[in-house]
């Protein structure tokens, strides 16, 4: 998916200010659509003959709406057995949210809701896939119930200027905030986010206070239910002030728990499960009544746009052009107005002083001018003993996100760090919530983290232990590293992963401004294996400047999450390695469509450097070896199928195999859809072992079409619903070649040898799948 895909809105709440000031409306951003997925009795029968444990892929469904801006599910009833989980991935983006047990985790205490929105992903396709181990038991499986598929940003900006809900006053005077980078107005901007709320709603919120706590419009977040399927989203800006280049969004939270609300003052105080204010700072409320002619500043999310701040205006500006306050009053209605520019979606945002930097009121009605209903000393009063700590302050503004400092700085290359009983010169993190171990042999836990060091003796790890647990971060700092001088940049390192499905995220995250701000560069989430994995990491982009790394490990819902890392190295060499070289073998099964597949090995620096493809002349189920000499280093080996659905299991088992020169197994597959990325090392000291791939022999979906190829009939099945409504077959061209009744049985005794697509409407759903006619009787 283009990268334009992300520059897309998420939702847009908002206040209509036409000729009457309590007019509310909620300007949709997105398509909220009735899904028909049930899997329930079908989960119960997933069961495995063997004492085998290992859980396998049982389920999959795909979503999908060409350049949709996000993707986000409601599930229902959501019950898996212990072990078993479903995840949710997007095709192109790769990013993955895994969900087991009762469902969504929302607060600290480890609470699970069965009926909630996913967190969103930002992609215009999602793959669900269940892993099981047969043991359902008296576990209920899943149902979704609706899909939201977001507008692109020119439909978004078309509705909002049909819906006419702009609070421009003359010209707009508003900015991205990045141009305001160096000042004390784009610091306290960085606790400012964008709020997706269910499926295809957007406001503005911020931070509130030291603890976590966020502030919005109630309006936007009236219910704990809301609270619990909100999307919390920070930093999402562009990175300069002119130009399309994007700063590194951060989805902090999807659930928070709800605190307090009031509709006449139109605010709700939320706690978000994890503290970001030691990244983005806080706000605090004025103690000071507002008074007409203070020069104020609002940053927001106008439109759904990427965050923009306003300060100036041509309407009721003060000398210098600045936008003021125009009214301040109490009693009921509006207790603020200023004529600052706004935009639906701004519901939510706080309006600053700017010479105390402190929250004078909280936005929520547009018009011309526009206003607030909850002005701080109102706000203080209802929220009471509910205010969070350094929520009120008389001068400040709140807390800044703690700068950075290079104590040590890296100029001789190649570095390496195998944290052999010390940390060297790397830093704990004073912000986070416990502290990286050094350690030699196995974790203390049992079914969890490494038995030893990838190298050497020791390495680092995170106890998950409570209490830990919980979404607990931990983070470890490297010293900063001088590029300036480097033409490449390579990070690789050994990491271990091993636990629950749900034990936690890592990531590799880098800084150009000394620890200020981060930006992920590597990530991986849930279990990976009882095995050290390596990562090769492209730092190409840093080049020419001084960068910073960090590894930020949060743990998951479960003791079992020891997360451990060995054997940093940085190399400025292209080939992001040492000398030497490894011939490794690619073994291909093809599946009865050879000519679909394609395949390509990429270096660290993205480049290719062995590929192969055109197996149309070979037979289904025939063999081909290919054997490549690579120079030590780590590789990506990237699988295509241009039909997408890879090369097992729905027309053939086929597989892959990347073996080393020992036969050692760097990389193996053959289940995905239309790309399978798996990245390796070879040399020395750099081979990844992992589990082989074997087939899964079938694989069930919402509508199942079969058997496939077929030569004159083909069976329906939608797993747990009646076969009642309409089919339609349509070629690659589109055209339809047949239609009529739903029936268990279809003749296509009559149809021309190739490749269809069994469309079926039913009065809940609309499903499909492709399936192969071949020629005969």
């Amino acid at each position: 998916m283009k990268n334009y895909f992300f520059n897309v809105v998420l939702l847009t709440t908002l206040f209509l200010c036409a000729g009457n000031l309590n007019a509310q409306e909620v300007f949709k951003i997105g398509d909220e659509l009735e899904a028909d997925i049930k899997v329930t009795k079908t989960y119960q029968r997933f069961s495995k003959k063997s004492s085998k444990t290992d859980k396998e892929l049982v389920y999959r469904k795909e979503f999908f709406s060409r350049n949709s801006s996000y993707i986000k599910l409601y599930f229902q009833n959501f019950d898996l057995a212990p072990g078993d989980y479903l995840e949710v991935q997007g095709a192109n983006s790769k990013e993955t949210l895994i969900y087991g047990g009762q469902g969504k985790i929302i607060d600290n205490n480890m609470t699970m809701i069965p009926d909630f929105w996913s967190r969103v992903l930002f992609d215009d396709k999602v793959v669900v896939s269940l892993y099981s181990s047969g043991k359902a038991g008296k576990h209920r499986g899943f149902e979704i119930t609706k899909v939201a598929y977001g507008y692109s940003e020119d439909k978004i900006m078309k509705k909002l200027m049909a819906a006419k809900i702009r609070s421009i006053c003359s010209s707009d005077n508003k900015e991205r905030i990045a141009c305001y980078q160096g000042t004390t107005m784009y610091e306290k901007a960085k606790s400012v986010c964008r709020l997706l709320i269910g499926g295809s709603s957007l406001c503005t919120g911020w931070l509130l206070g030291s603890e976590g706590h966020l502030m919005t419009n109630n309006h936007c977040i009236g219910s704990a239910s809301n609270a619990q399927n909100t999307d919390y989203i920070f930093n999402y800006q562009y990175s300069g002030c002119t130009g399309s280049g994007e700063a590194t969004r951060d989805v902090v939270a999807s659930s928070a728990t709800f605190i307090k609300t009031n509709s006449s003052l139109d605010y709700t105080l939320v706690k978000l499960p994890t503290n970001p204010t030691a990244t983005y700072g806080y706000l605090s409320l004025s103690t000071a009544v507002p008074a007409k002619g203070d020069r104020i500043y609002i940053p927001q999310h106008p439109g759904g746009r990427r965050k923009e701040i306003s300060v100036k205006t041509d309407t009721d500006a003060n000398a210098g052009g600045f936008s003021q306050v125009f009214e301040s009053k109490t009693g009921s209605g509006q207790q603020v107005r200023y004529y600052a520019d706004t935009e639906g979606g701004s519901s939510g945002s706080p309006v600053l002083d700017y010479n105390s930097n402190l929250v004078i009121a909280i936005h929520n009605t547009g018009g011309c001018p526009n206003g607030s209903y909850g002005r701080c000393d109102n706000l203080i009063s209802s929220i009471g003993s509910d205010m969070p700590t350094n929520g009120t302050g008389s001068g400040g503004g709140g807390g800044n996100p703690p700068g950075g400092t290079c104590a040590n700085t890296v100029s001789s290359f190649p570095y390496s760090q195998g944290f052999e009983n010390t940390i060297g010169n790397w830093q704990q993190s004073t912000s986070d919530d416990f502290n990286w171990t050094v350690r030699s042999g196995g974790t203390p836990s049992n079914n969890t983290g490494p038995s030893g060091a990838n190298a050497g003796t020791y390495y680092v790890y995170m106890e998950s232990s409570s209490p830990n647990y919980s979404n607990k971060s931990a983070v470890l700092t490297s010293p900063c590293f001088n590029l300036k001088n480097a033409s490449n940049a390579t990070v690789t390192f050994a990491y271990h992963m091993y636990g629950s499905a749900s034990m936690g995220n890592l990531k590799l995250e880098a800084s150009t401004d000394k620890g200020s701000t981060w930006t992920s560069v590597w990530s991986k989430s849930g279990n990976q294996g009882n095995s050290w994995q390596n990562a090769s990491v492209n730092l190409t982009s840093y080049v020419g400047k001084d960068v910073k790394l960090r590894f930020n490990g949060t743990t998951g819902t479960t003791w079992q999450g020891d997360m451990a890392i060995d054997k940093f190295a940085l190399s400025t060499s292209g080939s992001g390695g040492g000398g030497g070289n490894d011939t490794v073998s690619l073994e291909i099964t093809f599946d009865n469509y050879a000519s679909e597949t394609s395949w390509e090995i990429k270096n660290s620096a993205g480049s290719v450097v062995a590929s192969g493809g055109n197996y149309s002349g070979q037979a289904s189920g025939s063999k081909v070896t290919v054997n490549k000499t690579l120079a030590t280093g780590c590789y990506s080996l990237v699988f295509k199928d241009s039909y997408g659905d890879g090369i097992c299991c729905s027309y053939g088992n086929g597989s892959y195999k990347l073996t080393n020169s020992s036969g050692t197994v760097l990389a193996s597959g053959g289940q995905f859809t239309s790309t399978d990325t798996k990245n390796f090392c070879v040399g020395n000291e750099l081979v990844q072992e992992v589990a082989e791939f074997k087939p899964t022999t079938e694989v069930i979906t919402d509508l199942m079409v079969y058997p496939s190829p077929a030569t004159s009939l083909i069976k329906i099945r939608i797993p747990e619903r009646e076969l009642t409504g309409t089919y339609r077959i349509v070629n690659v061209t589109g055209a339809v070649v047949q239609q009529g009744a739903l029936t268990k049985s279809i003749s296509i005794t009559d149809m021309e040898s190739g490749v269809y697509l069994m469309e079926v409407k039913t009065d809940k759903a609309v499903y499909s799948q492709s399936f192969v006619k071949l020629a005969g009787k």
